[in-house]
């Protein structure tokens, strides 16, 4: 029995400590009595002045300004009845307190209207606040000591009285996710490729044998794929250094497109390289061919084997969505802090506060923001199946008998010219036409005109030597007869 009784009030002890957090509503501030996007309940601030720009801060009982950095110098809203609000010394865990003419720190008192302050905002990011028991008097500050505002002096114009709240300890996440492409690109999804050589090298079998022979290819290649994101930040987070950017793609477009990845899940990855319009990423991988064919090559023959994918080259547009969530210290109802923990949309917006935020651009969803955005992925990848294809080249068989070349007709040779008559005026030049090429088994027509007119004055000359004799024997003045006068 004393084992049960111990453990009921070891669990009622936990039970009893436990607290709720403070809700992250909105501040509401006169003179409107409107909920103020930048001022939320329950997460942590420095309070600025914003005629000396120093910080809010506490010894734990005195108040003043300060530049030092402390721990002292954090505050929170906690909402005590309407739009009266207690500031909660986050260090201390002690409000702030005033009797009408001095402010100090005092033990945390929901209930206490000397601990009660009101917030009224002048323009932008300035605020007067307003102790709620001192006829709504001003805190107030020389740029060294902090008081509540005489009535005379009180004033909402007053640069002395003015504050701003800088929300602090806090980080920012930023997914950019739900990218969506074109939609004609499945259709014109062929256009970005192109086949490439897998292998390197010369693959060249050669079999210069009478037998058929087998060669076994196995190889593994390594390519590369690289993929590199550019997304245009929001004018909502164009500032924010504490953003922990990241996106994920997820792998549809991979396999949209016929890419051989790693990423079967998509890629999620940091945003690291970050201006003030954009973000921008490069990832890169490196995937594997395991190439094994077997190559029949025949005798006297050669094989050459041609290795191939494709290769993809893409930088194709996308609509995203960036969705903004945060982390930030938290007081409890108790006032005692919790340490980074999720906070809602009120919060994220007022951690936004600064930046250039349209709200019809914006969707809450949960404790998330939600900004559409546009980008581009650039994509340089190589695809899922690869080619082999092999080309014979016959080789020459050495044990085949050559055939004898032709023997060359011979050549006929050439007839002297025969020179030109000196008296006889030469023909005008006559423009020289091309050769025409000797037929080696037609007979040779200048040849033969030549001949046969040799042949024709042989015997014109041999009648011609038999004249001449007749004639010298047998003329007149040798016959026997006397000539009479």
């Amino acid at each position: 029995m004393k084992i049960k009784y111990s453990v009921f009030l070891f669990v009622s002890f936990v039970i009893s400590t436990y607290c709720a957090l403070i809700p992250n509503d909105r501040v509401i501030t006169s003179p409107d009595f409107t909920e103020d996007p930048n001022l939320v309940e329950g997460i942590i601030y420095k309070i600025v002045h914003s005629k000396s720009g120093l910080k809010l801060d506490s010894d734990g009982e005195k108040v003043y300004l300060s530049s030092a950095s402390s721990p002292h110098r954090y505050w929170s809203f906690q909402k005590a009845d309407g739009n009266r609000y207690n500031l909660v010394n986050v260090d201390s865990n002690r409000n702030l307190d005033g009797n009408g003419q001095k402010v100090y720190v005092h033990d945390y008192s929901i209930s206490n209207p000397y601990q009660q302050w009101e917030f009224k905002k002048i323009k932008n990011h300035l605020y007067n606040i307003a102790h709620v028991k001192s006829e709504s008097r001003n805190l107030d500050s020389n740029g060294r000591n902090v008081y509540i505002s005489t009535s005379k002096d009180n004033s909402e114009t007053n640069p002395f009285q003015q504050w701003s709240f800088e929300p602090s300890n806090y980080n920012l996440s930023v997914l950019v996710t739900d990218f969506k492409y074109p939609p004609d690109l499945k259709d014109n999804k062929d256009k970005y490729k192109t086949r490439t050589g897998l292998l390197f090298g010369d693959y060249t079998i050669r079999n210069p044998t009478n037998a058929t022979i087998e060669q076994v290819i196995d190889e593994v290649e390594v390519k590369s794929n690289s993929y590199t994101l550019e997304i245009k930040k929001s004018k909502t987070i164009g500032s924010t250094k504490e953003a922990n950017a990241t996106f994920s793609i997820s792998s549809y477009i991979f396999w949209l497109l016929g890419i051989n990845t790693r990423f079967n899940a998509g890629i999620k990855h940091e945003l690291t390289s970050v201006d003030e319009r954009t973000y921008r990423e490069s990832v890169t991988e490196a995937v594997s061919y395991h190439i094994r064919q077997k190559i029949i090559v025949p005798p006297f023959t050669s094989i050459t084997v041609n290795t191939s994918v494709d290769k993809i080259s893409i930088d194709v547009p996308f609509t995203a969505k960036i969705h903004v969530t945060g982390k930030g210290d938290r007081l409890d109802e108790d006032g005692n802090v919790v340490s980074m923990t999720n906070v809602n949309a009120n919060a994220v917006r007022s951690y936004l506060q600064k930046e250039d935020h349209d709200d019809e651009k914006i969707i809450v969803e949960g404790d998330s923001l939600i900004i559409d955005t546009i980008g581009n992925l650039k994509m340089e990848g190589y695809g899922l199946d690869a080619l082999i294809e092999t080309h014979p080249i016959p080789i020459e068989n050495p044990d085949t008998p050559k055939t004898p070349d032709t023997p060359k007709a011979p050549e006929t040779p050439n007839v002297p010219e025969v020179p030109n008559d000196p008296e006889t005026p030469n023909d005008p030049e006559t423009p020289n036409l091309p050769d025409t090429p000797n037929d080696p088994e037609m007979p040779d027509f200048s040849q033969l005109f030549y001949l046969g007119i040799i042949l024709n004055l042989i015997p014109i000359f041999i009648i011609f030597i038999i004249f001449i004799f007749i004639y010298k024997y047998f003329r007149p003045e040798n016959s026997g007869y006397v000539k009479i006068p």
